[in-house]
């Protein structure tokens, strides 16, 4: 099977565990990608003061303001995001069994619209990593 990360031989021991691993990890590659953008995407709304499409008419429309609180959650959502991806490009490596765990618990951060998506992948990428198998894939 070809997909995406390391290629292995059928006869590789390490080529089931790779075929259990590859789906979760290509989905909280996704998902860490998914929250950079958004979190990118939301520093320059900020920083444009861009007014709600939300409101209602003949109420007064709001800026959304760059506040330190803002800033602290955007910032954090990237890093979680670089976490959640760098771990899932490990997991797709089957390198560094650790940080693929990271990157799982990382797209669990919940004050982005990625949660949506990114609690259930982290989930299953955090089940299928304590599977029977897995782990000793990762330390050959």
């Amino acid at each position: 099977m070809s997909g995406p990360g390391i290629q292995l031989p059928p006869t590789d021991p390490r080529h089931k565990a790779l075929n259990i691993v590859r789906a979760p990890a290509f989905f909280l590659l996704c998902v860490g990608v998914l929250n950079i953008i958004y979190n990118i995407a939301g520093f320059i709304l900020a920083a444009m003061k861009v007014t709600s499409p939300f409101v209602p008419a003949g109420a007064t429309p709001t800026t959304l303001e760059l506040s330190p609180a803002l800033a602290l959650m955007l910032l954090v959502g990237i890093l979680c995001g670089v976490l959640s991806a760098w771990g899932a490009m490990n997991a797709l490596n089957l390198k560094g069994y650790g940080l693929a765990t990271v990157g799982g618990i990382t797209a669990l951060y919940i004050l982005s619209p990625g949660c949506v998506i990114g609690v259930p992948v982290a989930i299953w990428m955090l089940f299928t990593l304590r599977r029977d198998g897995i782990r000793e894939a990762f330390r050959s």
